[in-house]
This record gives structure tokens, C-alpha cells and sequence, in this order.
């Protein structure tokens, strides 16, 4: 393994970003699972003094015009809800990045309501107003700690948290999901400091409904990064433009808005949320690797010249307060570079195996992993262990493969899906008790596929023979993929995501339109929006 350090740019910027946490210490499962332990955690030890609160009785009206279309809450105002909905609604902003204010409102399918930590708490429980630390106990019970369950609260004077499970199996660290200070977006994380916890009253909205004991898996576990993302309630997608600059475009809600940044790219970007920052890796002429980054006060990019012996398309992700990218390099081997607070510089190591394609990445739990195309066109796999200094590494499955392939964990499940060397869709799973399988769908595609979890279903994406846009998809009920054409002339590689609501995917036609397809429960069917050029 050869290691080199380079470059100090993003070193400053790691030390104030604002990230769910650090990986866990030690490998023990999650009891939320690998979705939850791969989120990370902040670590309340420093709290910082609690911000004062909004304004109460802020009217959760007017609603997101056209949510009705997007998701129906099954509760009405200040009624019955379940612990389920109230998982449900209280993930909507998490994914949306909302971000901590004491005054106006954030609005989107659940309606509008002071995005600070009450606030929050009354959009989950689908109260009429956002109510206040100082009101809110009219709405509540106090309860055991024992008690708690997925949906109750922990109060005190000042703040209040959404509890959601347990961090350890002793029942002393709960893991929340709160709105808790100023620059800081929603989050779900643990806490672990004691005498900051005990600080707080376990309490019980008087109408929730028992319906779960712990929460479903959430619907962003493990999903490999792509071209998109969605960032502060925005749909974000990049792309190499005509002139090889990279090219963002992105629905400011009411308009898609796109613009370029010089760049030279010589390949197709990765992009992923990480924290309060986004980030974007694109492999540039001249074998360099460019890295794009936004703060939130950021305008524009930040740009930086990440490596200089890159021969093929990144990938990467966030792991805990870590940023990490991965790459074929030009000697055909693969690069791993990141960058952690504390290090001046970017670490950058070459691992042992050759790779012939581009690799994709994901984390599961307290693990990271990648996939790429062997030089015999296997699928290798390399994969951490939170002990582990170097990579193991093993092939997956005998057929060959081609392209890039992308992935996704399932609860305790991992999967992988690429186009075999016989040009039709491959899926290749791991479970503990089965080891690898591998699974031939037998269905010709074009190009290379993609793949994400939505809830509790499987979904994956590619272009058919017939440059239609193939979709094939997996219920709990299903042991074979139910598949539906999304119609469209399909031209190029598809990119996409889910979010708790809606179900998105990018791609160009075949005369280079961006084209966005998304799907919500109660749209009935699909939807197609021209992003223009």
C-alpha cells in the first residue's frame, strides 16, 4: 500500500464541518440497524448554550401548494397520530437539510412551521401551531425512562428532542432526532453525555397511536453516490457540459435553474451531501481529479485540484466527520483519498488490486465498501471494518461483468447490480446467511444501471435496448423484480435518488436533453419535467 499526503485546502474546512458525528468506536450492530448507524452522530458533550425559541402559535398553514399530490398525512391536526407518521414526517427534515431558525417558517408536504427544535416537534406530531418548550407540555405527559418509544419526546425548559431508540444496549444513550442550534441543519444523533441527558424529562404526546415498536428502516441506508442529491429542499443534478465545464442544474421550486463552472472535465461527476456541505469530484483532463465544494454561506464553489494520477470516474462518500473519494488511477490501480480533522493534509493511499472499470461506494453501519470491475472483469469488492487499517478484499460471484456497477445495503442485506459481460442486468447480493449469490435478471440493458431504497422497496434504473428507461423494483412481498418501462429516448447513463417522499431519476436524451422523472405516493403514475440543456 503506498501512501502520499498532498494538500491542505480542505483540512480547515473539516474543522468546522458540520457532520452527523464520527464512526463508532467499536463494530457493535446498531439497534436502528446498519441505516442508522451509518448516518453517524453528533456528540452532544459540548451542547453550546441552548438558543432562545421562535414566536408560538405559528399557523402550520398555508400547506406546500400541490402537496396533496406528494403525500397525504394520514392524521388530521391535533388528532390521533402514529408513531410510525410521526417517524415519517420528522424524516422529511432531515433530507431536506432544514436548517435551525428562530423566526419564519419551513414549509413542505406537512405543512409550515418555525424551524427550531418545538417547531419541529409540533411538525411531527401534526399540531396546528408550532407550539413552544414553554407550551408544549399541555400537549404531553411526563413517562419513565424505561418507557420511551419510538416518537416520544425528551423536554426541558429551553429544548425538546424527538426520541427514536436506544444507541446501547444498557438504555442510556438515546438517539434523537432534533433541531438543536444555530448553522446546524435537523439531525438524527446520539447522546451520550450523561449529566447533559439527565438534564431532560422523557415525555409522551397525549395522541399518539401505538403501531411499531422500533422504526422501519429508513429509505437512504447504504446507497451508493451519484450525479444528484437533494440539498436544503432542492433537487441537484451535475453533469459534464458541451464545453467540458461542469454544469449544475437544480429546482429552486418554482423554476430549474442551472449554471456551469469551469472545469475541463474529461468524465461524468460524483456528487454527495455531507453534513451541511455538498460536494462534487469529476476526473478533469490531464489524469487530475477536480473537488468542488459548497458551505452554506458559499455563493459559489470552492475548487481544488484533489489528485493528479487519476485515469477514471470518482466515486465517494461522507463517513462520520471523514470525506473520502476513490478512483482508478493511472498505473490501473485503485486510489482511496480522504481527509479527517486533525490531518493538515489529504491522505492518499494505493491499494494493492488492479481495477478496469470505475468503482461505486457506499457505507453500511460502521463499514465502508467499494465495488469495480476486476482486471479479469469479476467484481471485486474492498471493504473496511472499523478496526481495520487496510482493506479486505474478495471477488463476488464468476460471471463477468461490465462498466460500473452500484449498490446499495438493505437492513442486513448488501447488493450490488451491473451489466454482465452478456449485456443483460446482473444483481449480485451478500446476507449473513448466505454469503454471496448471485442472481442473473436475464433483461438486456444499454449503459450502466442505478440503483436505490425507497422505503422498504428495491429499486433500480437503466436504459433498454430501445433507449426506453427500464425500472425494476422489489416489495417485501417479492422474490423476483416486477419491472415497468418509464418510456423516454434515453441517450446516455441515468443518475438519481430517493428521498422519503418521491423517487427521482436524471438522464439525457438522445439529442441531449436533461430530462427528470420523479414519481410520489398519490401522483397515481410518473411524472417527466424538461431541465433543459
Amino acid at each position: 500500500m503506498t501512501v502520499k499526503r498532498t494538500g491542505t485546502l480542505v483540512a480547515a474546512l473539516l474543522a468546522s464541518f458540520v457532520i452527523a458525528g464520527t464512526a463508532p468506536a467499536v463494530a457493535n450492530a446498531h439497534p436502528l440497524g446498519p441505516a442508522a448507524a451509518q448516518a453517524g452522530y453528533y456528540d452532544p458533550a459540548k451542547p453550546g448554550p441552548l438558543p432562545h425559541e421562535g414566536a408560538d402559535g405559528v399557523a402550520s398553514h398555508p400547506k406546500t401548494p400541490g402537496a396533496s399530490a406528494m403525500t397525504s398525512s394520514a392524521s388530521v391536526e391535533n388528532g390521533p397520530i402514529t408513531r410510525s407518521e410521526v417517524l415519517t414526517r420528522s424524516r422529511s427534515w432531515i433530507d431536506e437539510h432544514v436548517m435551525y431558525s428562530q423566526s419564519g417558517t419551513h414549509t413542505n408536504q406537512y405543512g409550515s412551521y418555525r424551524p427550531d427544535c418545538s417547531g419541529f416537534v409540533s411538525m411531527a406530531w401534526n399540531l396546528s401551531a408550532s407550539l413552544t418548550t414553554a407550551t408544549l407540555p399541555s400537549r404531553m405527559d411526563a413517562i419513565g425512562w424505561g418507557d420511551l418509544r419510538p416518537g416520544d419526546a425528551l423536554w426541558r425548559t429551553g429544548h425538546i428532542a424527538l426520541f427514536l431508540a436506544w444507541n446501547d444496549a444498557a438504555k442510556t444513550q438515546p438517539i434523537v432526532r432534533e433541531e438543536f442550534d444555530f448553522g446546524n441543519p435537523a439531525v438524527e444523533r446520539a447522546w451520550t453525555t450523561q449529566s447533559y441527558i439527565r438534564t431532560f424529562t422523557p415525555m409522551r404526546y397525549r395522541n399518539i397511536v401505538d403501531d411499531i415498536d422500533q422504526p422501519k428502516p429508513m429509505g437512504d441506508e447504504g446507497i451508493a453516490a451519484s450525479a444528484s442529491y437533494r440539498y436544503g429542499g432542492q433537487e441537484h443534478m451535475f453533469s459534464k457540459g458541451a464545453d467540458g465545464s461542469l454544469k449544475h442544474s437544480y429546482n429552486t421550486g418554482t423554476d430549474i435553474e442551472s449554471e456551469s463552472y469551469p472545469g475541463q472535465l474529461a468524465g461524468e461527476p460524483v456528487a454527495y451531501v455531507a453534513g451541511d456541505q455538498q460536494h462534487v469530484f469529476a476526473l478533469l483532463t490531464g489524469n487530475r481529479l477536480g473537488h468542488w465544494f459548497w458551505r452554506p454561506t458559499d455563493a459559489d464553489p470552492i475548487f481544488e485540484i484533489a489528485a493528479t494520477d487519476i485515469a477514471g470516474n470518482p466515486t465517494g462518500y461522507a463517513f462520520g466527520d471523514q470525506l473520502h473519494a476513490f478512483a482508478r488511477g493511472t498505473d490501473g490501480k485503485l486510489k482511496h483519498l480522504y481527509w479527517a480533522p486533525g490531518n493538515e493534509d489529504k491522505i492518499e493511499e494505493t491499494l494493492a488490486q488492479s481495477i478496469a472499470g470505475d468503482p461505486v461506494a457506499y457505507v453500511w453501519g460502521d463499514q465502508q465498501h467499494v465495488f469495480g470491475r476486476t482486471a479479469d472483469g469479476h467484481l471485486g469488492h474492498w471493504y473496511w471494518q472499523i478496526t481495520d487499517n487496510d482493506p479486505n478484499y474478495g471477488v463476488w460471484g464468476g460471471s463477468q461483468i461490465t462498466g460500473t456497477p452500484t449498490g446499495y445495503a438493505f437492513g442486513e442485506q448488501q447488493h450490488v447490480l451491473a451489466r454482465g459481460a452478456d449485456g443483460t442486468l446482473k444483481h449480485f447480493y451478500w446476507t449473513p446467511e448466505e454469503g454471496v449469490v448471485e442472481e442473473p435478471l436475464n433483461s438486456p440493458i444499454q449503459g450502466d444501471p442505478i440503483a436505490y431504497v425507497w422505503n422498504d422497496q428495491q429499486h433500480v434504473f437503466a436504459r433498454t435496448p430501445g433507449n426506453e428507461l427500464g425500472h425494476w423494483w422489489w416489495t417485501p412481498e417479492d422474490n423476483a423484480p416486477q419491472y415497468a418501462s418509464w418510456g423516454g429516448n434515453i441517450g446516455a447513463n441515468l443518475t438519481g435518488f430517493a428521498t422519503e417522499n418521491q423517487q427521482n431519476v436524471y438522464g439525457r436524451t438522445t439529442d441531449g436533453t436533461l430530462m427528470h422523472w420523479y414519481w410520489s405516493p398519490g401522483m397515481g403514475s410518473r411524472d417527466l419535467e424538461n431541465w433543459g440543456q
